[in-house]
C-alpha cells in the first residue's frame, strides 16, 4: 500500500509536469508499482544471501575449531601439543570475533544469552595436559559450547553430525547430562521455572473472564497447579531454605489451591445458568486467586534472595578453601586435602542450590540464562579444583601441576 500511495503520487507530479489534464494514466502507475516490487524482491534476496553468508562463515568457524580440538585431543608429545595448540587458539580467536559481532544482531533474548554463554566456554580453553580428567572435562565442555553455538546459529537446528560424549569423571558422567540430541535441545530451549508456571496459571486465571470455566478449562487449570506444586519442590526440598520460608511457601501452595477450587466452583455454577455469563462472583474469584500467586512470587523472591545474600556475605570462604586446598596440595598432606575437598564440595552444591532458586525467579530469559549456566559450570568446574588439587599432592614441585590448580581456580572463581 505504501508503494501504492507513492506510485499513485509520483504520478500526479508527471500529470503535473506534463501539464496532462483529465484523466490518469493506468499503464504509468501498474509499471511504476511492478518495478518497485521488483526493487524489494531484489533487494529481500540480497538481505538472505548476506545472512546466508554470515551463518556460514560462523558454522565454518566453529567446524575449524571442532576440528582442532580432536587434533589437539590426540597430541602423543609436547611438540606436537604446541604445534596444534597454536593453531587451535589462532582458530579460537576468528571464531571469538565471528560470534561477537553477530550475537548483538539476534532478535530474540534467549538465543542472545546462550551464545553469550557458549562464547564464555569457548574463551577458557585448557592451558596444560597435566590431568587427563581435567582435560578431558575442558574438551567435552568445549564441544557442548560448539553444539549450542551451532544451535543458535541455526535457531534451533541440532547438529547432528558433531554429536559429542559427555565428560567423564573416574568413569563416570560429573553431571546431569541429557542422553539424546533430543534430550539436549529440551535441556537448552528449556524454561521449567517456578516463575514460568505462575505466569502461565495467572494467565490461564486471566482468560477464565471471557472462556469462563468449561470442563478443558479446569484440566488446564488443574495441570497449572500440579506443575507449580512439582516445580515448588525444589524450593522447600533444598537443606539452605530456612523452617519459616519453607512454611510459608507450603501454606501459599494450600491457599492458592484453596482459591482455584473456590474458582472452579463459581464456573460450574455459572456453566448451569441460562445464558452462562461472568458476574461479580466470578470476578472476586479470579482477583483472590491472582493475589495469592502474587504473594508466592513474592515469597520465593525473598527466599532465593536470602540464600543469595548469605553467599554474598560469606564470599571470603570460598578463597579461604581455595588457599587451603592449594596449600594441602604443596604439603602433600592427603589427610587434610580430602577434608578441605569435601568441604569446599559441599560450598559449590550450596551455590548450584541458589543458582537453581534464582533461575525459579528470574523473570527475563537472560536472567534464566545466566542462572542455568552458572549451576552447569559451577558443577562441572568445582570438582575439577580438587581433582587438580590431588594432582600437585602428587607432583608438588612441579611446575605445570600448580599452573593447572591456579587455572581450575581461576575458572572456579569466574563461575562464582
Amino acid at each position: 500500500l505504501a508503494i501504492e500511495k507513492l506510485c499513485e503520487t509520483a504520478e500526479a507530479n508527471m500529470v503535473v509536469d506534463q501539464g496532462i489534464g483529465g484523466g490518469s494514466r493506468p499503464e504509468y502507475r501498474a509499471s511504476m508499482i511492478r518495478a518497485a516490487r521488483c526493487l524489494l524482491s531484489s533487494v529481500t534476496r540480497v538481505l538472505l544471501l548476506a545472512d546466508t553468508v554470515v551463518v556460514k562463515q560462523l558454522l565454518l568457524a566453529k567446524d575449524k575449531v571442532t576440528h582442532s580440538l580432536s587434533r589437539l585431543e590426540s597430541v602423543t608429545n609436547f611438540t606436537e601439543f604446541v604445534k596444534a595448540f597454536s593453531h587451535f587458539g589462532a582458530e579460537m580467536v576468528e571464531l571469538a570475533h565471528l560470534t561477537g559481532d553477530r550475537s548483538a544482531d539476534m532478535k530474540d533474548e534467549r538465543r542472545r544469552a546462550q551464545m553469550a554463554a557458549a562464547r564464555q566456554v569457548c574463551l577458557r580453553h585448557p592451558e596444560c595436559l597435566t590431568s587427563r580428567e581435567n582435560r578431558d572435562t575442558v574438551f567435552c565442555q568445549m564441544r557442548r559450547a560448539m553444539d549450542l553455538i551451532h544451535y543458535v546459529v541455526k535457531d534451533g537446528v541440532l547438529d547432528s553430525v558433531n554429536a559429542q560424549g559427555e565428560p567423564r569423571v573416574n568413569g563416570q558422567s560429573p553431571a546431569e547430562s541429557p542422553g539424546t540430541l533430543r534430550a539436549r535441545q529440551e535441556d537448552w530451549d528449556a524454561n521449567h521455572t517456578m516463575y514460568g508456571a505462575l505466569r502461565h496459571l495467572e494467565d490461564s486465571v486471566e482468560m477464565t473472564r471471557m472462556t469462563l470455566c468449561g470442563p478443558a478449562v479446569r484440566d488446564r487449570l488443574c495441570q497449572a497447579l500440579d506443575t507449580i506444586c512439582e516445580r515448588m519442590q525444589d524450593f522447600t526440598d533444598s537443606a539452605y531454605t530456612t523452617h519459616e520460608h519453607r512454611e510459608n511457601i507450603l501454606l501459599l501452595t494450600d491457599r492458592i489451591r484453596l482459591e482455584l477450587n473456590q474458582l472452579l466452583r463459581v464456573g460450574v455454577n455459572l456453566e448451569q445458568k441460562e445464558p452462562p455469563s461472568p458476574g461479580d462472583e466470578l470476578e472476586t474469584a479470579i482477583n483472590a486467586m491472582l493475589a495469592a500467586t502474587r504473594d508466592m512470587k513474592h515469597q520465593l523472591q525473598t527466599t532465593a534472595l536470602v540464600q543469595a545474600e548469605e553467599l554474598v556475605r560469606g564470599a571470603c570462604e570460598e578463597s579461604e578453601l581455595i588457599s587451603a586446598l592449594k596449600n594441602a596440595g604443596l604439603a602433600t598432606d592427603q589427610e587434610r586435602l580430602d577434608e578441605y575437598a569435601d568441604r569446599f564440595l559441599e560450598h559449590i552444591e550450596h551455590i548450584q542450590e541458589v543458582c537453581k532458586l534464582l533461575r525459579h525467579i528470574a523473570t527475563t530469559d537472560s536472567l534464566q540464562v545466566a542462572a542455568k549456566y552458572g549451576e552447569i559450570n559451577l558443577r562441572i568446574y568445582g570438582p575439577q579444583v580438587v581433582t587438580a588439587a590431588q594432582t600437585l599432592c602428587l607432583y608438588p614441585t612441579s611446575k605445570i601441576a600448580k599452573e593447572n590448580v591456579e587455572g581450575k581456580c581461576g575458572t572456579d572463581h569466574a563461575s562464582f
